[in-house]
């Protein structure tokens, strides 16, 4: 089987929007073990294009608003808040392999590198 019938197997099994579990049970009964391992890797790759990842330093940052915001910028994808508490007063969003990231940690890094590179010369 090729890649690309792989991908078309791994877009078939969804059913309105959502992932059919019956639909993959019965694809995967069928594939040998080199086309399920690529198999699986196109559902999450499919999987990870449908969904917006919002990335907080801490749960109790989240509200409503900021998802409905989101959500409004994003109205075909699933949004997801997880936890790093790596982050400074900030926030990263992933979309797909886009990453936007506003935190104070990154700021304060750039600012350093900025008069770094300015009283070097």
């Amino acid at each position: 089987m090729t890649k690309k019938e792989l991908k078309l197997l791994a877009h078939n099994s969804y059913t309105k929007g959502f992932l059919d579990a019956k639909k993959v049970k019965r694809i995967a009964k069928l594939l040998r073990v080199i086309e399920l391992r690529q198999y699986i890797k196109e559902l999450k790759k499919f999987e990870q294009g449908k969904t917006v990842r919002i990335v907080v330093p801490n749960m109790e940052m989240v509200n409503q608003t900021m998802v409905n915001k989101v959500r409004a910028k994003y109205p075909n994808k699933r949004v997801i808040v997880d936890e790093d508490p790596e982050l400074i007063l900030g926030v990263k969003i992933i979309d797909n392999d886009l990453i936007y990231e506003l935190n104070l940690k990154n700021s304060l890094e750039n600012i350093n590198k900025y008069m770094i590179e300015q009283y070097d010369n």
